[in-house]
């Protein structure tokens, strides 16, 4: 009897640690059906930012259904809104792991959202995409985190260097104004490093509230300072307010910067005549391009009526990301789990998505994006961005 009333002592403990644990295998997957979750900002300041890059994520996800789904199974998304805050984010995330029982999240969001969630992420063995560009998320190695483009330095490295390369300039007056968040305070300091590499300092280093509705003092600081190249690291409703608010002060630098999250179409619409001087950096393809992947975009945007809120990066974006998800379902096949999901991530090498990302590559030991990017200017009469440079990397300095 004693013997017997062990057994079952461990009989108990090995199903409650069971029961405890999280639950890898079965999660998010039947016959029929794939469950993801998408954590991404809805509502709020920088809903502009969020909704039409989930939209391409969804839509692109849909249109994998309306093709008969990913071996014999239909996709479901469950899209939470984290008002691009990370506390809601965390709690978003948590949600549905352990509530909606997802297999994956496709991104948990930004940069401070995804650094909040990091410790959930490797507990639940979450591969997701995070809707920022940070080192931080490849180096050191994030065994669960895949990074999808080319990282702000990296971003900021071409800008540095277009000025003094492209343009010419021999000791140029730069200014920053950033958003006082990770991504921005590590922009700032990629921008003040590259500049330092080429023999100059920074003119001005000015913060810009993610929610700010005026600039008009770091537009007058600047002109103060006769700064004539404005590099700007923040989303794209700040740089709208900082562009409008530059115009209405009469203030026209040679040229002011933005990073991927700004450089859109949207931006030249909302702007108008203040975006005239405006370069971005981005490493997704151009509405108008005539390669396949962008033609696919077009048509889905088309098929589920997003044309309006289609045309920008953003949405492209999406798209891309629920490309690369897509294939790794392909590729994991019938047996589809978290681990599963990661290694078949890790076996895409230089693949296309026909032009809305460069190539991507995922190795076991390396999730790092590409460094390629492209240069956009403003094409005023069109009220868009079109290629200003081809596909380039930072320039190796010495």
């Amino acid at each position: 009897m004693k013997l017997r009333g062990m057994w079952m002592g461990w009989l108990v403990f090995s199903l409650v640690c069971l029961m405890a644990a999280p639950c890898l295998a079965q999660r998010g997957v039947t016959k029929d059906t794939i469950k993801l979750g998408l954590i991404l900002v809805k509502t709020g300041p920088v809903a502009a930012l969020g909704l039409p890059n989930g939209q391409g994520m969804v839509d692109y996800l849909q249109y994998l259904n309306d093709q008969g789904g990913v071996a014999g199974r239909k996709i479901d998304v469950i899209w939470e809104d984290d008002q691009f805050e990370a506390p809601k984010s965390v709690a978003a995330l948590k949600k549905l792991i352990t509530r909606d029982n997802v297999l994956t999240v496709i991104t948990t969001g930004g940069s401070n959202q995804t650094i909040a969630n990091m410790q959930t992420i490797n507990e639940y063995k979450a591969p997701n995409i995070p809707n920022a560009l940070m080192k931080e998320f490849y180096d050191p190695f994030q065994p669960y985190i895949f990074a999808m483009g080319a990282t702000y330095e990296a971003q900021y490295e071409c800008m540095v260097d277009y000025i003094f390369n492209d343009l010419k300039e021999k000791n140029p007056r730069i200014g920053v104004v950033y958003a006082k968040k990770e991504y921005g305070v590590g922009s700032l300091e990629a921008i003040r490093k590259r500049a330092k590499a080429y023999g100059v300092d920074l003119v001005s280093e000015l913060v810009l509230p993610t929610g700010a509705v005026d600039s008009s003092s770091q537009v007058l600081t600047l002109q103060e300072n006769k700064v004539d190249y404005v590099i700007t690291c923040d989303v794209m409703p700040p740089v709208i307010t900082f562009l409008k608010t530059a115009e209405k002060y009469n203030y026209w630098p040679k040229h002011v910067f933005g990073f991927n999250w700004a450089t859109d179409d949207a931006l030249v619409r909302a702007c108008g005549e203040a975006a005239k001087n405006f370069i971005g950096a981005n490493f997704v393809g151009a509405w108008s391009d005539e390669s396949p992947g962008i033609k696919l975009v077009r048509q889905i945007a088309q098929k589920y009526n997003r044309t309006e809120i289609g045309m920008t990066s953003l949405y492209i974006n999406g798209i891309g990301v629920s490309m690369l998800f897509g294939e790794a379902f392909k590729r994991a096949g019938k047996d589809l789990t978290p681990d599963s999901l990661k290694a078949a991530l890790e076996t895409l090498k230089e693949y296309s998505t026909g032009g809305v990302f460069p190539p991507v590559t995922y190795t076991p030991k390396s999730h790092a994006p590409g460094e390629m990017v492209k240069l956009f200017k403003t094409d005023g009469p069109n009220k868009r961005l079109v290629a200003l440079t081809d596909w380039r990397k930072p320039k190796a300095m010495k």
